[in-house]
């Protein structure tokens, strides 16, 4: 019967009733794509592989080192290799996933969602992060102002309510102040102030040090000047003095 022919996979369905004294066997392996449903379903969910399902081989068999080659084989690249291999892919899946919800919450916690300011650029200034966003850069008041120049008639539009309405119609976000805020323009204006005095200042330093060394050298110039003039005054006094043979001829 078909039981002789091989003896490959066997299945073993439930009796159908109570008084057949030995249950039927089914072959599971008569077809290609029957013996590969049957390994699929078989080897995947066995803890050792097909091993575990198929029939235990004989010591004296001529194929036994095959078999137990085969079953080693299966059990590492399919039970080990394989499932670890998809076991490791859902794990990194789900491992990328938490990791960029992390970062969002990261972005959304210290980061201002109107101008896109960092935490960190406030950090030693007079306005705190969180004092920005709740009152410079409220999110919800910039939502409000948007509902109202939606439900507002144009013809009273003020004019800052006419060019955000335009750009909203036109889903420009241009009059959004990116990379802005004005608590750190006012620091910054203050600033500058003071690094523009203080270069100010450090140039009256250096033309008072240039004037006081033209000082010195005028001073300097202004005395050769004298001793050259006493000179040549000493030297025309000597010219004109009278000699002794001009005497004696008197």
């Amino acid at each position: 019967g078909p039981s002789e022919r091989s003896p490959g996979l066997v299945s073993q369905p439930p009796s159908q009733s109570s008084d057949d004294p030995e249950p039927v066997k089914e072959r599971s392996c008569d077809t290609l794509a029957m013996c590969f449903l049957s390994i699929l379903n078989q080897g995947l969910r066995s803890g050792g592989g097909i091993g575990d399902v198929l029939r235990p081989p004989s010591n004296s068999e001529p194929l036994f080192l095959a078999r137990v080659l085969y079953d080693m084989l299966f059990y590492f690249i399919v039970i080990i290799i394989v499932l670890n291999l998809i076991f490791g892919v859902i794990i990194d899946t789900f491992a990328d996933l938490r990791s960029e919800k992390q970062n969002k919450e990261e972005i959304i916690k210290n980061t201002c969602f109107i101008c896109g300011l960092e935490r960190k650029a406030f950090d030693n200034k007079n306005v705190t992060f969180e004092e920005h966003i709740r009152n410079e850069h409220n999110m919800w008041h910039y939502l409000f102002f948007i509902i109202l120049i939606r439900v507002k008639d144009p013809t009273e539009f003020t004019g800052p309510e006419s060019y955000v309405h335009y750009m909203v119609d036109n889903k420009c976000l241009d009059w959004f102040p990116r990379l802005r805020a004005i608590s750190l323009a006012v620091e910054e204006g203050a600033d500058g102030e003071q690094n523009e005095l203080r270069t100010l200042q450090a140039q009256l330093e250096k033309t008072q040090q240039t004037m006081n060394s033209l000082f010195t050298q005028l001073e300097s110039l202004r005395d050769q000047m004298t001793e050259q003039r006493k000179l040549k005054q000493r030297m025309g006094l000597f010219h004109n003095a009278p000699t002794i043979s001009n005497l004696d001829k008197h």
